[in-house]
């Protein structure tokens, strides 16, 4: 790969205003009292990714995302991760059109949808994760915007419990929560999803394709352009060319 893995980004650009519940998420997970959750063997899960990677390969490093990149505490090497959620709404909700409920004007350059694929992946493994779930978040006492849905600024902000958590002695491989469809699309909530690829007990093994004819593909096409069109057409978000 040509572009260059860039260095930890975890300062909080707005300390005194953060509306990240960065301190308690980060305390309880390494007292190791986080509510946690297994996902079971056989469970279909969502991936929207760069056609850089395998569709079971882990994003090494690159990005900047709401949970990744950060380095593990202990080695101070890059975590790579998956993104996954369980409906294709909600993988695109989280990956290409992430920020959309930030956007002034709701319209998108097309090639922001160049070179990502999408595929449907089936866990082989059970996978312990921290739950930060709607209804466990309600039990902390934390709103969906001081974590789940904050906004892209405060990334660093929800890296930094990422970080705590992968460090946690909980020993867990991940975190899911309740994705921003339902509050975007007015469609029930859909679970999202980050895996640690390195504490999958097999590695990338740990997913397999679906069975499917339609398991993975572009986006910008097939079964792949339908979901991405439908979405668009919900969020009343016009597609602009590039030329344009």
């Amino acid at each position: 790969m040509s572009a260059r893995i860039g260095p930890e980004d975890l300062d909080c650009p707005a300390p005194a205003k953060c509306p990240v519940a960065k301190e308690l998420l980060v305390e309880s997970a390494l007292s190791g009292v986080l509510p946690t959750h297994t996902v079971t063997v056989g469970t279909t899960w969502h991936r929207v990714y760069s056609s850089r990677f395998g569709h079971t390969e882990p994003n090494p490093g690159y990005g900047d995302a709401r949970f990744s990149p950060f380095d593990a505490a202990a080695s101070d090497s890059r975590v790579p991760t998956f993104y996954l959620a369980e409906t294709p709404h909600a993988a695109l909700l989280e990956t290409v059109l992430r920020d959309v409920g930030d956007w002034d004007v709701r319209e998108v350059s097309e090639d922001q949808f160049y070179g990502q694929l999408h595929c449907e992946l089936v866990t082989t493994e059970a996978i312990r994760v921290a739950d930060l779930r709607d209804p466990q978040l309600k039990t902390l006492g934390i709103a969906r915007s001081a974590i789940a849905s904050s906004q892209q600024e405060h990334y660093p902000c929800t890296r930094t419990v990422a970080k705590a958590i992968h460090t946690s002695a909980q020993n867990l491989a991940g975190i899911v929560w309740n994705s921003r469809q339902g509050e975007m699309t007015g469609f029930p909530n859909a679970e999202a999803m980050v895996l640690f690829a390195d504490r999958l007990t097999h590695g990338r093994d740990a997913l397999t394709l679906s069975q499917k004819l339609t398991a993975a593909g572009a986006i910008g096409e097939g079964a792949g352009r339908v979901e991405l069109d439908q979405l668009l057409e919900e969020l009343s978000i016009a597609v602009i060319s590039p030329l344009n």
